[in-house]
């Protein structure tokens, strides 16, 4: 199945049905791992839409939609 769509109106879209569980969480937290080539891929996606200048990570970074934490990961071996 061909994946497409902009990475941050899916992830808007998980985060609200996350958000809208019918549960009292503490917190809510979505893990990615990922490729370190498909990593780099989203870093700079992220870089590029915040027009943001840090410096990139080496094996994670997290962004916060809402009241949920998104992290992505990869494994530098």
């Amino acid at each position: 199945m061909e994946k497409k769509g902009d990475i941050l109106n899916q992830l808007a879209m998980i985060v609200d049905l996350i958000e809208k569980i019918n549960a009292d969480t503490k917190s809510s937290t979505i893990v990615f791992e990922l490729s370190k080539m498909e990593f780099n891929r989203v870093f700079e996606y992220f870089e590029r839409k915040n027009n943001g200048r840090r410096e990139k990570p080496s094996n994670s970074f997290n962004i916060t939609i809402g009241n949920v934490d998104v992290i992505f990961n990869t494994n530098s071996v």
